[in-house]
């Protein structure tokens, strides 16, 4: 078969067009195919950067030269740090964070190349306020890109503080009684028993610190169940006037030995809550004021029901000096109030220490160290009862000027007589 010259150039241009066409057809094939992989990458990558926003920790990553490649918005929940926006990214680490220790870690780190896990616990203040974040480092596989971890754990540490401190605190109290009870008895067994002046008198302390370490387990247990809310709110009819004086019987004995003077103006009104945990706090705040008040002295005690405006009002002109314990959430619901009351002119508190009252077994040195004795917890139990019913407190006191706690609860009224 013979071609001319004009076929084997037709020839030519047709296979070069299919060439080019191929070419083009494989290139544009390859692009889609790109695309696709580089559309499914995308995708990937912001279903990560979903879920690393969304954790609680915060997530950094960092190249050798300590530039910021990606953070996420936890990142400043966790550690004091500048705004986690697209801004930060390709700045350096320190420019996100300056806490020392945490840029310290890094530093070792980046410098011994280290693929195992670097951990450390590192405190700091943010606002006067002590905080505490768990900080882990690592390499990213084999790249010289490195993985920044913190979690803040200032409120985990806080109740590990409070187990620790509240196991010291319960083995302290319970030493002295078991240590009295011990060895009065050990004593009476060798012989002492046999006196009977002696014998007596031993047998009161031993009774004496039996009660001690049974108030000490009442109010333990107390207090566990208001805070495991394993004590539950029963509504009944209360009395405030009558709740009073019946708290005001139980420590008749203490009140004529220090040779008090009780003012009560308490009204009759009748309202719905709870009569135990309104009477717990009650007799929790009238042991407080009878036994921190000067002998020969005054206690004023005022209850009476009150309507929202006044509650607020009452709320709101708390002092700079006063602390508050603000529990209640205003609801729709609540138009009334019970409104309590009890002043002491004893030796006073400092606003040091006013800000600790309601921790467990929390005491103020000094005088009232020597002269009060208790299992610590009262006002602990106070507060934790008021958070459940909605409550909320001002405490007012000073160095020589007595000590004033008032409180306003949520209640149902009935009428007033």
């Amino acid at each position: 078969m013979h071609y001319n010259i004009a076929s084997i150039f037709y020839i030519l241009i047709l296979s070069l067009f299919l060439f080019f066409l191929y070419i083009f057809l494989f290139k544009n094939i390859q692009y889609l195919f790109a695309k696709n992989k580089l559309r499914e990458y995308t995708r990937e990558i912001e279903i990560y950067k979903t879920i690393l926003n969304n954790i609680k920790e915060g997530v950094a990553v960092i190249n050798k030269e300590k530039e910021i490649l990606f953070v996420n918005e936890s990142f400043g929940k966790n550690i004091r740090s500048a705004k986690t926006d697209g801004k930060i990214i390709n700045n350096r680490f320190d420019f996100l964070t300056r806490n020392i220790e945490l840029n310290s870690l890094i530093d070792g780190a980046v410098k011994n190349n280290f693929f195992k896990i670097t951990e450390k616990k590192i405190s700091y203040y943010d606002r006067a306020e002590k905080k505490t974040a768990d900080c882990i480092i690592f390499k990213i596989n084999n790249n010289d890109k490195y993985a920044v971890i913190v979690k803040d754990i200032t409120d985990m540490q806080k109740i590990e503080d409070i187990r620790s401190s509240f196991i010291q605190n319960v083995s302290h109290e319970l030493q002295t009684p078991v240590t009295a009870i011990t060895g009065f008895a050990e004593t009476l067994k060798n012989g002492a028993i046999d006196n009977p002046s002696v014998r007596l008198k031993f047998v009161n302390i031993i009774e004496q610190h039996a009660k001690r370490l049974r108030f000490l387990i009442d109010d333990l247990i107390t207090l566990s169940n208001i805070e495991t809310e394993k004590f539950p709110v029963k509504l009944e009819n209360i009395d405030i006037k009558t709740n009073i004086e019946n708290s005001l019987i139980l420590f008749e004995h203490e009140i004529k030995e220090k040779n008090l003077s009780v003012i009560n103006k308490a009204k009759n009104d009748t309202f719905i809550s709870d009569t135990g945990k309104i009477s717990l706090i009650i007799n929790n705040l009238i042991q407080n004021a009878v036994k921190y008040g000067n002998k020969n002295g005054i206690v004023s005690i005022e209850g009476y029901a009150c309507d929202k405006a006044a509650a607020l009002n009452f709320i709101s002109e708390a002092e700079e000096t006063s602390v508050l314990w603000n529990f209640y959430f205003l609801n729709e619901d609540d138009s009334q109030f019970l409104f309590f009351s009890i002043i002491d002119n004893g030796i006073g508190v400092n606003y040091t220490n006013l800000l600790r009252l309601g921790e467990r077994f929390f005491r103020i040195d000094g005088s009232h160290k020597n002269s009060a004795k208790g299992s610590g917890l009262g006002l602990a139990i106070v507060k934790h009862t008021l958070k459940l019913l909605r409550g909320s407190a001002v405490i007012k006191s000073s160095m020589g000027n007595g000590f004033k706690f008032s409180f306003v609860i949520p209640v149902k009224r009935l009428n007033k007589i």
